[in-house]
């Protein structure tokens, strides 16, 4: 229904009290180039899995599952860097990745859905660790220029109010997007099962 043609971002937050959206959030999906009556397709994973990065993204771990409660450690062994689970936790709503490495400018910790980062913390220095607590929920925003996997603040943003979707107990749903620069955008829920 949106008169002019914005791109759309989805995001997620991390439900822990430091996390920003602008400042830390990251875009999961964009979508371009949809114009009025046609749409785009996207499935949100169940499943989550987690990755160190480090050399400003250049190098990785192996990514894992990962589930609610546990604890990832990166460390060296024989063989090089590696990523484990590593025990439970220190809440049993998080996620944690601990650093046990000593690389440049530390590791980056980052959670995915499909192939696509959803949120992380770009610097995770040695001995130090990254928490995540994630709810099912996802955020809609629009904005002139961003990219997937971008940095939401490295974005020209239209704006920073976004459309918060629960995504408890739900397996399809339509949002559509309505309005124009004139008027203003808005989303909303068409349909939801």
């Amino acid at each position: 229904m949106n008169e002019d043609m914005p791109n759309i971002f989805v995001f997620t937050r991390n439900e822990l009290p430091s996390f920003d959206a602008i400042r830390n959030g990251v875009a999961w999906k964009v979508i371009k180039n949809i114009g009025r009556g046609s749409k785009s397709n996207f499935i949100y994973p169940y499943q989550t899995s987690i990755r160190a990065t480090w050399e400003n993204g250049t190098n990785e771990t192996n990514e894992l599952i990962c589930k609610i409660g546990k604890r990832y450690t990166v460390e060296q062994n024989a063989t090089g860097i590696i990523l484990k689970q590593d025990g439970n936790a220190t809440a049993a709503n998080d996620i944690e990745l601990m650093n046990n490495i000593q690389v440049k400018k530390g590791v980056s910790a980052e959670l995915l859905k499909g192939d696509n980062v959803i949120v992380k913390k770009n610097i995770v220095a040695y001995e130090q660790k990254a928490s995540f607590q994630i709810a099912p929920k996802i955020y809609w925003g629009i904005a002139s220029e961003i990219e997937i996997s971008q940095s939401i603040s490295s974005a020209v943003l239209d704006s920073n109010v976004f459309f918060e979707q629960d995504l408890t107990n739900v397996s399809a749903a339509t949002v559509s997007l309505n309005g124009n620069a004139e008027i203003g955008y808005n989303f909303k829920i068409e349909h939801q099962e």
